[in-house]
């Protein structure tokens, strides 16, 4: 399933790959309110893709969740998702597909995702424990990828999933609901991955089923408010009381620090927004819902739930110098501190 919003120029690559390459698989193409004849080129260059045209954007979760309802409604016992500038390359839906039989206790499957030039672009995300999130691995060869993270190494879980090339076992989503519409873009695929964990479902990612990823990272104002906005959402959802207690000091100290680089850098006022929004009467109604939620479907700890998690960020490889010599340190030292004492 590939959701789209002014994607046309990636039609042929993504549309193309999945056509050839998993000719099997029904192909669900959800167009989010395109302007740029997105919709209209599914519809007369691909007759048999099942094509569903939003009349607004719904963003990445809001999108999926529409092609997820109608694939469950239709039988399907697992559904990939796939980026609109991604490709499937031979073998990689079979492999994805083999690994979620094999492995019963899987809720879902990551596909090991690379750049055009052969670099790694995701081989299972990373979060920091104040709900940071990025690309394991981007930017490096397989082998140093596979040497910092420590999932790939032991053969463990990754801590979660990118949606970009994720194969979802409907059993799993059945249980514990589909994407959360309210994060819209960012964070989604972190949330439904804590969601599936904390149901009891383990995650996997399988390498050597290769998708490209034609990745361009870029920062706009509105990615830093949903970016901020959703990581304040999902601690604040997920955390039991004790751990945000605990956590209080750093995440007070991080939010002060990021809120000056936010001036600083451009975005402050967005970060101003993702804060007000948090406060809002809609938002905490919603995290106290979802708290509630969770708990009927929690059957681990906190403690389980953040062993996953790291006291470092790496903003892809562009990190800076206050991030990696200053931030980086004390965090990852105040984690080695603050873990043990997580006994719930």
């Amino acid at each position: 399933m590939v959701v789209t919003y002014q994607g046309k120029q990636w039609l042929k690559t993504c549309l193309g790959s999945s056509i050839n390459y998993a000719p099997q698989a029904k192909l669900y193409v959800v167009d989010n309110g395109s302007s740029d004849g997105t919709a209209e080129a599914v519809a007369a260059d691909y007759p048999t893709v099942q094509l569903i045209k939003l009349k607004e954007n719904l963003g990445f979760s809001g999108g999926n969740n529409i092609g997820l309802k109608q694939a469950l409604i239709q039988g399907a016992e697992a559904v990939l998702l796939l980026n609109q500038d991604a490709e499937l390359t031979a073998g990689a839906l079979e492999k994805m597909v083999a690994a979620l039989q094999s492995n019963s206790h899987w809720g879902a499957v990551q596909a090991g995702l690379y750049l055009p030039n052969g670099l790694v672009n995701s081989l299972g995300n990373q979060f920091h424990y104040l709900g940071f999130a990025y690309a394991g691995g981007n930017g490096r060869t397989y082998e140093q990828a596979k040497g910092v993270l420590s999932w790939l190494k032991s053969g463990g879980e990754p801590p979660y999933l990118s949606g970009a090339g994720l194969l979802l076992r409907a059993a799993a989503l059945r249980e514990v609901g589909l994407l959360d519409q309210e994060f819209f873009m960012y964070h989604e695929d972190l949330e439904l991955s804590w969601r599936l964990r904390l149901n009891g479902w383990q995650l996997g990612v399988l390498p050597e089923a290769r998708i490209i990823h034609h990745y361009q990272m870029s920062r706009s104002l509105n990615q830093f408010y949903y970016m901020e906005r959703n990581r304040l959402v999902l601690v604040l959802s997920y955390y039991r009381l004790p751990t945000l207690l605990l956590l209080l000091i750093p995440w007070l100290i991080s939010e002060a620090v990021l809120l000056a680089v936010a001036f600083w850098s451009g975005w402050g006022l967005n970060k101003i927004k993702a804060y007000l929004y948090c406060l809002s009467n809609q938002a905490w109604r919603n995290i106290i819902a979802r708290r509630q939620k969770l708990t009927s479907l929690r059957k681990i700890s906190d403690r389980r739930l953040l062993a996953y998690a790291c006291g470092r960020i790496d903003f892809q490889g562009d990190n800076s110098p206050l991030t990696d010599y200053i931030f980086n340190p004390l965090s990852s030292l105040a984690w080695q501190l603050l873990y043990p004492l997580i006994r719930w």
